[in-house]
């Protein structure tokens, strides 16, 4: 059984990297129900793409329509697109100025705080506009999936970009988002799996302790053989993650 999932996780990395040199990556420098009950009480959700990733790919579609079934409403739901598929690989610096600039809005427009879904880097998008922007006035919860918290040794293939640099362990960005101290407004749910094999080690997409236990609304949650992607579409994951969303 362990021969057989790392020659999975192997072929997985294989075909990642197989993605990124068809996108041009190199040429360039590389379902439970909510706790509301009606729709009156929702937040909005503002979902966040990850790394080479976009607003358009289905998987969004997917859990837009998952949410409008617990109730949600198409005004209530955004999905944020930081540039056309394959090309977002910019630090997550630059990424939370977009983040923050669109939770102000949606803040304003529903009156409301916010409830963030993001996937991979878009959690490190997320929590640099929590917690050094000033964007923790504009959220309720954010659901990070498969976010590497920690960094994940895969992000060496990816180097030459800014985020991939962003993503390596112990990366400077790293150090300085994970200083210990989460918003204290926040409500946190960092969601890992152990087939995620984008995330090297597995429970790099975990919050660190120190940081999780700065607050007494911050938890990891595990959800079993789920791949990178699949954390984003998966109906299990959803319904797993579905209950934290205010």
């Amino acid at each position: 059984m362990t021969h057989d999932r790392a020659d999975s996780r192997t072929a997985t990395r294989r075909r990642f990297l197989t993605r990124m040199g068809t996108a041009g990556i190199t040429a360039v420098g590389i379902a439970g129900s909510s706790r509301a009950t009606t729709t009156s009480d929702r937040n909005p959700v503002l979902m966040v793409h990850g790394f080479l990733d976009s607003g358009v790919t289905p998987w969004w579609d997917i859990t837009t329509h998952r949410l409008k079934e617990l109730g949600y409403t198409e005004e209530q739901l955004y999905v944020l697109s930081l540039g056309a598929l394959s090309t977002t690989f910019d630090s997550p610096k630059v990424y939370a100025e977009e983040v923050t600039a669109k939770l102000r809005s949606i803040s304003a427009d529903h009156a409301s705080a916010v409830d963030i879904i993001a996937h991979s880097m878009g959690g490190l998008d997320s929590r640099w506009a929590i917690e050094t922007m000033g964007a923790d006035q504009y959220v309720d919860s954010l659901v990070s999936l498969g976010t590497p918290h920690q960094g994940t040794y895969v992000a060496f293939l990816a180097y030459i970009t800014p985020g991939g640099r962003t993503m390596v362990p112990n990366s400077e960005f790293l150090q300085e988002l994970n200083d210990g101290q989460l918003a204290k407004s926040v409500e946190y749910t960092a969601l890992w799996s152990d087939f995620d094999e984008l995330i090297t080690p597995d429970e790099s997409a975990m919050l660190p302790d120190p940081d999780r236990e700065s607050v007494p609304t911050a938890r990891n949650v595990f959800v079993p053989y789920k791949e990178h992607i699949q954390l984003a579409f998966d109906e299990e994951v959803f319904r797993t993650y579905a209950p934290y969303l205010g």
